[in-house]
């Protein structure tokens, strides 16, 4: 697992096209952990390729995210056609701790987890 720091988090948001096209699979929680797990079938990651018949490779992949010692969540009902276009993952701080954020979408979002720690890894 890699753990996203406040300097990796702009090159995750990068590598991952700000998971745009990509659309959440499965949520898991446990409570008594305070934890949540994320699987996401990402569309767009790496550098897409042009092929020779002009269309853009998009190296698709899936991504396991987990969030650790959750401080705030929200979570609507999340439907299969519920793509994100523009990720929100940005350190924030509450009550003089810093947290990290993500939601799926910045202004509506259909998911919104604040945590100590978020950690991914791909899954091939």
């Amino acid at each position: 697992m890699i753990l996203i720091t406040k300097d990796n988090v702009s090159s995750f948001i990068e590598y991952y096209h700000n998971l745009h096209d990509s659309y959440i699979t499965n949520v898991s929680y446990d409570i008594k952990l305070s934890k949540i797990e994320l699987a996401i079938n990402v569309f767009w990651s790496g550098k897409p390729i042009l092929n020779k018949e002009k269309y853009y490779e998009t190296n698709s992949t899936k991504l396991k995210m987990i969030f650790s010692n959750i401080e705030k969540c929200n979570i609507k009902e999340i439907f299969s056609w519920n793509y994100i276009n523009d990720a929100f993952i940005k350190y924030i701080n509450i009550k003089n701790k810093d947290y990290i954020c993500f939601a799926n979408d910045e202004s509506d979002p259909l998911i919104y987890i604040v945590c100590d720690k978020i950690e991914y890894e791909e899954l091939k």
